[in-house]
């Protein structure tokens, strides 16, 4: 009786290890999705940087719309403006950030929010009438 006692014992470890790598997945998999519809938020700054960063906070004290909705609202105000991400990333003050603005509007562009032209110019797509 106590040898089949140790056995559930281990089973039971074994099957709560399991269950808390499902949950640790299943979150990563929330946070995957989050980032794919809402952009990759802006990077964490440690207390030794908070000096020299920029500020996360709009004069409100609100957190700043995602990447993706600044560069919508931004390329929304010229729709028939082509632009290069360099343009984009210079426009939102995020120059430094070139590789994640151009990565947005990839995404943007393959979700049909923007048009991709060649030679890498970028254009606003307005929303569809149904």
């Amino acid at each position: 009786m106590e040898e089949k006692e140790v056995e559930l014992q281990r089973d039971t470890f074994k099957v709560r290890q399991e269950l808390r790598l499902v949950r640790q997945v299943k979150k990563q998999m929330q946070i995957a999705d989050e980032w794919r519809t809402s952009g990759i938020p802006e990077q964490r700054h440690s207390d030794t940087d908070i000096d020299d960063a920029e500020p996360t906070t709009a004069a409100g004290g609100l957190q700043t719309a995602p990447r993706k909705t600044r560069i919508l609202r931004l390329m929304a105000q010229d729709p028939l403006r082509q632009w290069k991400a360099l343009e984009v990333a210079n426009a939102l003050n995020e120059a430094d950030k070139i590789k994640s603005v151009r990565v947005a509007a990839d995404e943007l562009a393959r979700a049909g929010s923007l048009i991709k032209l060649p030679n890498a110019f970028y254009q606003y797509a307005p929303p569809q009438q149904p």
